[in-house]
């Protein structure tokens, strides 16, 4: 019993220090270009994280299933954490860009490990809840880190942001190498067949489709829609690719049940709209209302804490009533972009409460149906499918939304990202609707 709570100690902790990192980056990169320069590559500080941490997920999380959920999840951290400090004594903004992907690769291993532990961990009737306290205590590190991050930036340097991670990171390792059960497949490398061709091709197909869709949110929708759709070819071969192996990476089968692949296009919807309401929130306010970055940041306070306190109620509800819960969840969220859609306040509390609660809500709901339908022998699978599908979904979502940005920073384009959001809300509504519960897969 004391094992496994310091097991799960090692996952709050190693993925606090993560979702700490995203937030002491965003604080930081003024500063960081004042003193580094290169403003031209900005983004990519952020988009390189992001495209490392998803196209390396779905071979982490089948390694993770291969050789065992503590292997990784230390491995991962190691990466993460070498990143983090290299990134401390980076003298340009190449190599912070570059260090910033070696530090996504990191995370890439550790998220799938982490999920996956919880199901070694913990049963049925306690995954939901497990997953419900994760979702919050990350709410609470992204509302630390802003304020902690300016704090050392402005008293200290930023370079000891990144380094501030760093004991953080190796207690979470310290506490997994006791607390984490290692559940391996492994027998020998004789009889190892791993997929690394079909791992590259779909490595290969979502990296361009992240890259397309940053280029159509950068105006040039042809080009974009170009690389999208070379992405997609490459995805659409590499699902026939993995069908023939005998040890694939993903295994199709298993994203063909109803149970898995509606929690993770539900997973993207969320991450679409979560990420959606974060970069515009304050864009609005500030563009339309006038107001200070300062006051703007204050705005999104109510949908981070309702997020906290709905994520770890929806843990609760995740083996008892999903989909009545994933369709409460999503009106929630409907009525919050329709209200913004139609009132145009400058005080925006309640919409962002009541967005929050819903988003809240619907992680630990899509996490605990994954790992159900995938099992024993495809947990960290399918972990590893919910969390690339809501880094998908945010890398996906901020440049089509911004798409609308093109008619000018007005009103009406601020309209119609949230009319957009609405239509997302409407899916997943629809979506939770018609979900349903789990079938345990032996494949």
């Amino acid at each position: 019993m004391k094992q496994k709570w310091i097991g799960f100690s090692a996952i709050l902790v190693g993925m606090s220090a993560s979702a700490l990192m995203q937030t002491l980056v965003a604080t930081s990169m003024p500063v960081i270009v004042r003193d580094l320069g290169g403003m031209n590559l900005y983004s990519w500080v952020f988009g390189g994280y992001m495209l490392a941490s998803t196209i390396t997920i779905p071979l982490f999380a089948r390694l993770a299933d291969i050789f065992g959920r503590r292997i990784l999840y230390i491995v991962g951290l190691s990466i993460f954490l070498t990143g983090s400090a290299l990134i401390g004594t980076a003298s340009s903004m190449d190599l912070l860009v570059g260090y910033r992907i070696l530090q996504g690769i990191g995370a890439g291993a550790v998220a799938p490990a982490a999920l996956a532990s919880i199901g070694d961990l913990f049963g049925d009737d306690e995954r939901g809840k497990m997953f419900g306290i994760i979702g919050a205590v990350q709410v609470l590190a992204n509302l630390i880190g802003p304020p902690l991050g300016g704090w050392i930036t402005d008293t200290y340097s930023w370079r000891w942001g990144f380094y501030l991670v760093l004991p953080i990171g190796i207690l979470a390792a310290l506490l997994a190498l006791v607390g984490l059960q290692n559940k391996s497949q492994f027998t020998n490398w004789k009889d190892l067949r791993l997929d690394w061709q079909g791992a590259s091709i779909i490595g290969l197909g979502l990296c361009l489709g992240l890259v397309g869709f940053q280029i159509i949110g950068a105006g040039n929708i042809l080009y974009g829609t170009i690389t999208c759709a070379i992405g997609a070819v490459l995805l659409l071969l590499a699902s026939q690719w993995e069908q023939k192996h005998s040890d694939p990476v993903i295994p199709i089968p298993l994203l063909q049940v109803p149970s898995m692949w509606k929690p993770v296009v539900g997973t993207l919807l969320l991450g679409l709209a979560t990420n959606g309401a974060i970069a515009y929130f304050p864009l609005y306010l500030q563009k339309i209302f006038s107001q200070t970055a300062t006051a703007t940041g204050f705005a999104l306070l109510p949908m981070l804490l309702m997020a906290g306190i709905a994520s770890g109620i929806g843990g609760s509800l995740a083996n008892r009533y999903p989909r009545q819960t994933q369709s409460a969840a999503w009106m929630l969220v409907t009525l919050g972009f329709t209200l913004l859609a139609i009132f145009h306040v400058e005080n925006i509390l309640i919409m962002a409460a009541l967005i929050g609660a819903g988003l809240g809500l619907l992680l630990p709901i899509y996490l605990h149906s994954a790992q159900q339908t995938g099992g024993e022998a495809h947990l960290a699978t399918a972990s590893g499918l919910i969390q690339m599908a809501r880094n998908m979904g945010g890398a996906m979502g901020i440049p089509l939304l911004g798409a609308w940005l093109a008619m000018g920073e007005n009103l009406p384009a601020f309209v119609s990202i949230f009319v957009s959001l609405v239509f997302i809300g409407v899916l997943g509504f629809s979506m939770g609707l018609i979900s349903p519960r789990y079938s345990e897969n032996n494949i």
